[in-house]
């Protein structure tokens, strides 16, 4: 991608006047002067400048013959935006429904690989507004405007979406600025669905508990993750769970810090475990109501039992790190998460963002719980880590951080690395110039960090 940019770039700065030359070809769209296809076809396919390749799109586009139509169409896994813009153009009005054009993008077998969700989200972006004017939201192509109301299986589509992980934003932008009139009836059948609880396993109580407690951590919640809605029995049996797995993790992260700190690293242990906020409770209840559901009991539990674990050193931000302590760990992920009270903010952007839509097209509350890599080494980097309520399990999923864990396998991973999540991402550091005889100093330094060390 950044090849070809580059590319593109030389190009245009070699190419006299490819302003005027775009014109031209545009100029040729509107004349739909349709001996110019193959011409066009080639600028499209090999051009670098960039005004002129999307002048040659719109061109094709504008002239319309099934030659023209066609190439545009293979574009729709294009590595480019305007390529899968104009493929899924061209779809939504090709001969015949939008449906029958365009519903395949939505396929499993689509929506399964990081190209069809991109094409996917790309044809989502055409039915919701894409700019906004003093007159209200404009669609493009404007007969799209209204498609959702007209044909129930793009509205069904949208509904269904609207939790998705990837494409649920684009889903729920859609129905936000669709007619209320057809998509209430259908959200509110929606969310009707959604309260249904579903039966749960069989459990007998306290099964689960006495094998915690016997030692079979892991296996335990494996068996609450394998749950994906908590019926009263199961939602028991985890809080209990939650609070003996929590207990163990404060542990934890007391004997960890004071290694840490013995060791140098430089955090205080107020920092690092200030206990618990005085208003968790309150908080806990609030969100429960904002969201119509009980907060997972393992997050619950560590906000209840732990409050926060700080090892981000931002007190050497802007001075000198401590002799001997390896500087290349503030990019190992130092372990962080943050209390609700402080996180509340997430909540309140939400409630803001949702005040007048749909219950249902609110979203999730995507609560903030670290910051990322980056930004823990005082480095401008990506979105936090964060949770997205409700969940309806036990153990929420740790969202925009690389190994893709539930919360409890979050803090085992921090554990297990001593307190730094990206020790795996090694190979990074040597290529941004740390050498092997650093890496074999760091390595060596976090050997040294001991403390009795309990499973949960």
């Amino acid at each position: 991608m950044k090849t070809h940019q580059d590319k593109s770039i030389s190009a245009v700065r070699v190419v006299a006047d490819c302003q005027s030359v775009a014109e031209q070809i545009r100029v040729l769209g509107r004349l739909r002067y349709e001996p110019a296809v193959p011409t066009l076809i080639g600028l499209w396919e090999q051009c670098p400048v960039k005004p002129v390749e999307v002048a040659a799109a719109h061109a094709l586009f504008a002239i319309g013959t099934a030659e023209a139509r066609d190439v545009l169409r293979q574009a729709i896994h294009d590595h480019e935006h305007l390529g899968r813009f104009m493929a899924v153009r061209v779809m939504f009005t090709d001969d015949g429904t939008a449906w029958d054009n365009a519903g395949h993008l939505f396929s499993d077998e689509g929506l399964a690989t990081p190209a069809g969700l991109t094409a996917a989200a790309q044809a989502l972006g055409l039915l919701g507004p894409r700019s906004f004017s003093p007159e209200g939201p404009e669609w493009y192509p404007a007969e799209l405007r209204d498609l959702v109301s007209r044909d129930h299986r793009w509205l069904d589509l949208c509904v269904g979406l609207r939790d998705h992980e990837a494409l649920g934003r684009a889903a729920r932008h859609v129905l936000a600025y669709a007619d209320s009139a057809v998509t209430g009836p259908a959200l509110d059948a929606a969310a009707a669905v959604r309260t249904g609880t579903p039966a749960g396993r069989h459990l007998r109580p306290g099964d689960l508990v006495a094998r915690y407690q016997d030692g079979d951590h892991r296996g335990v919640w494996r068996d609450l993750g394998a749950v994906a809605h908590l019926d009263a029995l199961w939602r028991a049996e985890a809080e209990q769970v939650a609070a003996l797995t929590m207990d163990r993790v404060r542990r934890n992260a007391a004997g960890l810090t004071a290694a840490l700190v013995a060791r140098g690293w430089p955090v205080t242990a107020e920092q690092a475990l200030p206990g618990p906020a005085a208003d968790v409770e309150d908080r806990l209840r609030e969100l429960e109501q904002l969201t119509g559901s009980a907060v997972p009991p393992a997050l619950a539990a560590f906000w209840r039992i732990v409050g926060t674990i700080d090892l981000v050193p931002r007190g050497t931000w802007n001075g000198a790190f401590p002799p001997g302590v390896p500087e290349q760990l503030t990019v190992a992920d130092p372990l962080e998460i943050i209390d609700l009270s402080t996180g509340w903010f997430s909540v309140e952007e939400w409630q803001e963002e949702s005040e007048e839509l749909h219950p249902e097209l609110a979203g999730p509350v995507e609560i903030t719980i670290a910051a990322d890599y980056l930004h823990k080494a005082n480095i401008s980097g990506g979105a936090p880590y964060s949770v997205w309520l409700p969940h309806a399990g036990a153990d929420p999923l740790v969202r925009d951080e690389v190994h893709g864990l539930a919360f409890t396998d979050y803090l085992r991973r921090a554990f297990a690395g001593k307190g730094f999540l990206r020790l795996d991402h090694q190979d990074e550091w040597v290529a941004r110039g740390l050498t092997r005889d650093q890496l074999a100093d760091l390595t060596a330094w976090l050997e040294t960090i001991e403390y009795d060390h309990l499973d949960f």
